[in-house]
């Protein structure tokens, strides 16, 4: 059981995005907190997976072949982002050179060490945190409290359906109204009085359809409209809520009305026929264009069914839940401290490693002073020369930061000895083979000088060897702590005058008189 327990918290520590090697050898009580920020971790992507995954499905209804995949995929993603923001929030590990507003290289070593937590970089990574959890949050919270928004829902499918089937049918019910005058224009001048009280008699079906339609377009724009000034405020009394629900009501049994109306009309429109031969054929056109009008509308009533079943309304109903809903505000929340908590504990962490580092090395004055000037470097040679000498088995204490120091100087260190060892070897043979080359064009030239004069060419000799002398070539170093780069070395003060300018061609000759 200890082992299986131990093995979690050793999994959890990986899953911290800090150094799983040193986190295992220090003490129990800092894997612990390192483990803490693991399960975070953890829950991250957890949650990222559930947010994607239903979100998805939502969105291709119902398809899981793609929405699982697309929730892990979107869950590596944000756990990924999210160690690498939480890898940066960590105290400053290596020196940082700082800049004046002239590009002049500073030496600002304790200042670099005693930024606030409070920064405009921390603000900005805090800031980016929130707004992922917030964006994840959403669609847990459609998942868990739907449901408790489906009334409102249905209220605002009803507005949407008022609105499309108002813009889908207007020029529909307009054409109604032209071919409406357009038959009492033609027929106007072809029939008497009894003919014409006799006529209308027979079409009052259809003329009744066309004032009905026009009434239908005048009140739900009125409606709309009245709605419209009323949902534009963001917070509705109770009076505004009850006058809003009733304009709701209103447009639900307008719509009802105008669909039954067109269903009826279908239904009854054969009946009706014109026995006048004056205006029969006048009428059989008005009646045709009448029942295409009355058709397509049915039509659209019945796309727009189809189209409102098909949609779950997703977005509207994240804008529900967090308007009705204060659980979601909960949920929500939980999720940013989710995002945010990890930042805290990690912060704590290097307060705890510091209280170690205290305890572990309260005696020992060595390890202190490596401490200081690995924080704020006075000495960079004696640092240098500790640093290569000191083993990782000599760093006995559970200040996991300390370590990581150490550690991470150490390679710079090395590296840097390589990279400049290799150079150097390069160099020198690039400068070797330079002067062979040289050498062998000048022989032939020796020899004729030798043949004319011994004595010239024994001096011309003496100084061409001189000249092309192999010499080891290393790099000159103008900085104190080289591999950094923070701290420049003093510069020679140079007098303005003769001995100031041997001094400077002839380094380290001052004192020979």
């Amino acid at each position: 059981m200890n082992k299986a327990v131990n093995q979690i918290r050793l999994f959890l520590c990986t899953c911290s995005g800090e150094d799983d090697f040193i986190i295992r050898k220090c003490s129990k009580t800092i894997q612990l907190r390192f483990a803490l920020i693991g399960f975070f971790v953890l829950f991250i992507f957890f949650c990222c997976f559930l947010s994607a995954t239903f979100f998805t499905y939502s969105l291709f209804q119902g398809t899981s072949w793609v929405s699982i995949p697309m929730g892990l995929i979107w869950g590596a993603i944000v756990a990924n982002i999210y160690l690498l923001l939480l890898y940066t929030i960590s105290p400053k590990l290596l020196p940082v050179a700082f800049k004046n507003k002239i590009g002049q290289t500073i030496d600002n070593r304790n200042n670099a060490q005693k930024v606030s937590f409070i920064s405009s970089s921390i603000l900005f990574r805090l800031g980016l945190m929130a707004l992922l959890a917030i964006i994840i949050a959403q669609p847990l919270n459609v998942i868990l409290l739907s449901k408790s928004v489906e009334t409102s829902i249905e209220k605002h499918k009803i507005i949407e359906k008022i609105k499309m089937f108002t813009i889908a049918n207007k020029s529909s019910i307009e054409n109604e109204i032209l071919y409406f005058k357009d038959f009492n224009e033609k027929i106007k001048f072809q029939l008497n009085d009894t003919d014409s009280i006799s006529l209308s008699k027979q079409i009052v079906l259809l003329n009744s359809k066309v004032t009905d339609d026009k009434l239908f377009l005048i009140n739900s724009n009125k409606l709309l409209n009245a709605f419209k000034k009323i949902d534009e405020s963001n917070f509705l009394n109770k009076t505004s809520k009850i006058k809003r629900n009733k304009i709701i009501a209103s447009l639900n049994t307008l719509l009802d009305d105008e669909v039954q109306s067109d269903n009826q009309f279908i239904s009854t429109i054969e009946s009706v026929f014109i026995t006048n031969s004056k205006v029969k054929k006048h009428f059989d056109t008005y009646k045709t264009n009448l029942i295409e009008v009355i058709n397509l509308k049915n039509e659209n009533s019945d796309t727009l069914d189809i189209l409102l079943r098909k949609s779950n309304f997703y977005i509207k109903t994240i804008q529900l839940l967090l308007n009705e809903n204060p659980y979601s505000w909960l949920i929500t929340l939980l999720v940013c401290l989710a995002f945010l908590l990890p930042i805290y504990f990690k912060f704590k962490v290097r307060d705890l490693s510091k209280s170690f580092f205290k305890a572990d090395y309260e005696n020992n004055p060595e390890m202190r002073r490596l401490r200081n000037e690995i924080v704020n470097t006075t000495d960079f040679d004696w640092l240098e020369r500790k640093i290569k000498n000191v083993g990782f088995e000599d760093l006995r204490t559970s200040d996991y930061y300390f370590k990581r120091m150490v550690i991470e100087h150490r390679i710079i260190l090395d590296e840097y000895e390589k990279a400049k060892n290799k150079h150097s070897k390069i160099l020198t043979q690039k400068v070797a083979l330079y002067n062979e080359n040289s050498l062998s064009r000048l022989v032939p030239l020796l020899e004729k000088l030798k043949k004319i004069d011994l004595k010239i060419y024994i001096e011309v000799k003496k100084e061409i060897d001189d000249e092309y002398k192999n010499e080891v070539i290393k790099k000159y170093e103008y900085w104190i702590d080289a591999p950094f780069r923070t701290k420049k070395r003093n510069a020679l003060s140079i007098k303005n005058d003769e001995a100031g300018l041997l001094q400077l061609i002839y380094p380290g000759n001052e004192n020979q008189q």
